[in-house]
């Protein structure tokens, strides 16, 4: 058992889904990277710290012909996750309490293995033995993914810590140490002169922890939290077998906003580790979710049409006003990207691109697809396309998939565009709309609800009823009717079905 697994078992560290450590994610950036990884509607996953099973339950309702298995320290965790796994009616997913350490897979081989905020966390041997299951428990063509603390920006997160951990040092109950943390916190940063680079440094760090006692316990009090270089965590990867893929978020990896010079000279190191510990000293990386393959792969970073072939693109932007110019005229276009974000695009190209992935919504396309309809968009013939032009479409989807314009999936998924006459979602979303926690997707991304009209409605929405039986039940729910009318009841039902979380 990891040091601190009582406090899992004393205070709950409620599981959360993380798309970057989806099997959707894992898929595509494998297959960009040359891996022919397992589809992801048949495959085997293993978790590593698999807690209450935040990560596999979302997966395994999603791809119910794929086999999934989670194994968590914390008895009470697992018992909590099974509650959930029966009360969906699950099949393809266990739950199993245990050690990492003492873990025997029985000579199973998994497509894809996750192993989400618990690397940094452990001892030693059990750091080893993670990344030694990664090595012996992959297929062949098989993707890990592991997430970690890194230096150095680990150690400006420790300098907090010791603050805490040093105040809180005589002090066993959990909520007591919590409050105590934040007080020291406080207390330290109003003692320094203000304004000072000092005193937003202490309230920074503490920020993401406010109202959130898991995590501040788990993670800034925790026992173990030990950052570690990227070339050191390559390094003990390297010997079990593996290499560098990719990381789990592509916008971590990119250098575009790093001054020319610089840049050309990271591009000139030809070691890409190097490359990437170099970006990590640049940016004071504190944080990867790093994803691994064997070592015989032949990992090439050349995005090809080839390669896109092998994943779909979509995108939720829509071009803003009622009139679109030509893709193929001189206008810019500006697209809406939800909560407010607009992008303006004046390539032909790049219009062309975004407007037949827009026509094509929610349906995603292989690039063969997109290139034709752009092509028809420009007005020219898909064979008059030069090698030079589709490249330049690669890099501008490659770019936009890293800053969230579009987006690449291992998967066709299926939901509503519009409101039904008895508008439901999964039961997996009213589960996790009744617990508070942020709910998961059609295409596997996540949401916190709005307070309010929309967290009342969630629960109510198993296909049962009509609009109207909607306004009768949540009328009984809130007798003072607050926020209760027909408009903002359909305003909530369409930003539903916005987020794609309709079903029925």
């Amino acid at each position: 058992m990891r040091p601190g697994a009582e406090h899992y078992d004393a205070v709950r560290y409620p599981g959360h889904f993380y798309p970057q450590a989806s099997l959707d994610r894992l898929a595509v950036l494998g297959a960009l990277h040359g891996v022919r990884v397992a589809p992801v509607e048949r495959c085997r996953v293993l978790e590593l710290g698999c807690g209450d099973g935040g990560q596999l339950i979302p997966l395994a309702e999603h791809f119910p012909d794929s086999d999934f298995l989670g194994i968590d320290s914390s008895a009470k965790a697992i018992e909590d996750g099974r509650r959930v796994v029966e009360q969906l009616g699950l099949r393809n997913v266990r739950l199993e309490a245990g050690d990492i350490v003492e873990f025997a897979p029985d000579r199973l081989s998994f497509d894809y293995v996750i192993c989400h905020g618990v690397l940094s966390w452990v001892p030693e041997a059990v750091r080893e033995r993670i990344l030694r299951l990664c090595g012996s428990c992959l297929t062949p063509h098989g993707v890990a993914y592991v997430s970690y603390d890194t230096l150095p920006g680990g150690y400006i997160k420790h300098m907090t810590r010791d603050l805490v951990r040093f105040h809180t040092r005589r002090m066993t109950d959990p909520g007591e140490k919590a409050r105590a943390a934040r007080d020291v916190v406080e207390f330290v940063s109003h003692a320094m002169s203000a304004p000072s680079m000092e005193r937003e440094f202490f309230r920074r760090e503490i920020a993401p922890y406010e109202g959130k006692d898991y995590f501040l316990i788990h993670d800034l009090l925790a026992g173990v939290d030990d950052p570690v270089y990227f070339l050191d965590f390559m390094e003990v990867a390297t010997r079990e077998g593996l290499q560098f893929l990719s990381e789990a978020n592509p916008e971590s990896m990119r250098a575009t906003h790093l001054p020319e010079p610089v840049r050309k000279q990271l591009e000139a190191l030809p070691d890409r580790l190097e490359r990437e510990q170099y970006l990590d000293f640049i940016n004071l990386r504190r944080f990867r979710q790093t994803l691994l393959c064997r070592a015989a792969e032949k990992v090439d970073l050349e995005v090809t049409p080839r390669r896109l072939e092998d994943v779909l693109i979509a995108t939720a932007a829509r071009p803003v006003g009622e009139t679109i110019a030509s893709a193929a005229g001189p206008d810019e276009i500006e697209f809406s990207c939800g909560q407010a974000s607009r992008v303006t695009l004046a390539d032909p190209a790049a219009k062309a691109l975004m407007l037949a992935l827009a026509e094509a919504h929610p349906r995603a396309l292989r690039y063969s697809e997109l290139r034709a309809a752009a092509c028809r968009k420009r007005g020219i013939d898909p064979q008059q396309l030069r090698e030079e032009d589709d490249a330049r479409q690669i890099r501008f989807l490659v770019a936009s998939f890293a800053n969230g314009l579009v987006a690449l999936r291992a998967h066709q998924y299926e939901y509503l565009t519009s409101v039904s006459g008895r508008p439901a979602v999964s039961a997996l979303t009213r589960h996790l709309a009744a617990r508070g926690e942020p709910v998961v997707s059609r295409t596997l991304e996540t949401f916190y609800l709005a307070p309010g009209l929309v967290q009342s409605l969630v629960p109510l929405l198993d296909g049962s009823r009509d609009f109207e039986g909607l306004m009768i039940d949540l009328a009984a729910r809130n007798p003072e009717r607050s926020g209760i009318t027909t408009e903002n009841l359909e305003r909530a039902l369409n930003t539903l079905c916005a987020t794609a979380l309709l079903v029925g």
